[in-house]
């Protein structure tokens, strides 16, 4: 079914998922739910993060039944059965965005948003050496976000991934794939993605302009993308 949501044939793509649904006898037509320290929907499920969640939040704060809502987040939770980063492409102003960030606030999680362009550099998500506060002349490694947030074990959503630098892309490439890792030459340390991270990365469509190319397969293949 994760195969199928990356397919642009929206008939065939439909006809395959209601041929799934009848044989393994799946039924989407029920909410959302809370259920033993997860929340999803049956078969999706993911455990719940460590902050504070309010139940009424469900229901009152993020309409999540609505129809096209509702189809997209199965996809994120359908999507975030592997253990890969997932990749949101679409037009904007369709909530790329704004369901990352409900569906965080729902179960609990920490979400770091990071924007990209062209303009952003590797410094700017891993961190770099800063002259200390105490304004003594010596400096001192502070970390980035994005490697905060890897080591902190938050949610990542990166976006406008298709405006990043060349040298961004490759400077992530290690913590997309098996290694999970990322390595810092300053501090001739590697640091190991923390299990309870997820990376999500969101961006409209190369044909919009404005600067956004097309990705490369090798980099696209490191994400489920929805």
């Amino acid at each position: 079914m994760i195969f199928l949501d990356c397919l642009n044939d929206s008939e065939f793509k439909q006809k395959a998922l209601n041929k799934l649904s009848e044989n393994y006898q799946l039924d989407f037509k029920n909410d959302f739910e809370y259920k033993d320290n997860q929340f999803g929907i049956n078969p999706f499920y993911i455990n719940l993060g460590p902050l504070e969640i309010f139940n009424s939040s469900l229901n009152d704060k993020f309409n999540l039944n609505a129809p096209t809502t509702k189809n997209n987040l199965i996809r994120i939770l359908r999507a975030m059965q592997l253990d890969k980063s997932i990749l949101m492409e679409g037009n904007p102003g369709v909530g790329k965005t704004s369901l990352i960030s409900a569906l965080s606030a729902i179960t609990g999680h920490n979400l770091v948003r990071i924007n990209l362009s062209d303009q952003t550099d590797i410094m700017d998500l891993f961190g770099s050496d800063l002259p200390c506060e105490s304004g003594s002349g010596t400096f001192k490694w502070k970390d980035g976000p994005f490697l905060r947030a890897l080591k902190d074990g938050h949610w990542i959503l990166l976006d406008e991934l298709n405006l990043a630098s060349q040298s961004v892309l490759e400077g992530l490439n290690a913590c997309l794939d098996h290694r999970g890792t990322v390595y810092i030459p300053e501090l001739n340390k590697e640091f190991k993605v923390s299990k309870n991270c997820r990376i999500f990365a969101a961006q409209n469509p190369s044909c919009q302009g404005g600067g956004r190319k097309g990705l490369p397969k090798s980099f696209l293949n490191r994400f489920t993308q929805v």
